[in-house]
Formats: C-alpha cells, structure tokens, sequence
C-alpha cells in the first residue's frame, strides 16, 4: 500500500514540475515567471549571489602625494606655475 502511494506521490510531483528556462535558478525565482528582474540580475544562472561593488575610498589603497609632484602634474612641461596659479584659465 505504501508503495502505491509513494509511486502515486512520486508520479505527482514529476508531473506538476516546473521547466525553468537557462539562467533562472529555482532558488532565486520560485514563483517563475513572476520574477524580479533587479533579484534576477543579482545572481549568478547557478543561484550564486554576484557580490556588488561599493566604493569606499577608506579601504582602497591610496598613494602618498607629494606636493611637489602634484604641482607638476597639474601644469604642462615647462610652464611657470607661477605665471598663471589657475591654468589653463589665464588672462
């Protein structure tokens, strides 16, 4: 009796199975076709969450600057920084 009733069970559960098409996982969009696209554009077709990047210049490596450097930088080869302090607005 059991064993009808696992097969009958077993027989359901294949039947009313839902076909997902590629790149939708079942974790990630169990209501399918009722899916969020921004929970879809998150994750990876394998389910796996895609870590977003967030800028936060604290834990990015920064150089030291050195004045001088900077002030180089800033002004073209062989122009006086002095001449004019707000390049390229001289007048």
């Amino acid at each position: 009796m059991y064993a009808k009733v696992f097969l009958v069970l077993a027989l359901a559960a294949v039947a009313l199975s839902r076909e997902y098409p590629a790149g939708v996982h079942p974790a990630v969009c169990p209501n399918y076709p009722y899916c969020d696209t921004a929970t879809l554009a998150r994750h990876t077709p394998d389910g796996q969450p895609i870590p977003e990047w967030v800028y936060n210049p604290s834990i990015l490596p920064v150089a030291p600057v050195d004045p001088n450097r900077a002030a180089a930088a800033r002004y073209p080869a062989d122009f006086n920084p002095a001449l004019c302090p707000n390049y390229p607005y001289c007048f």
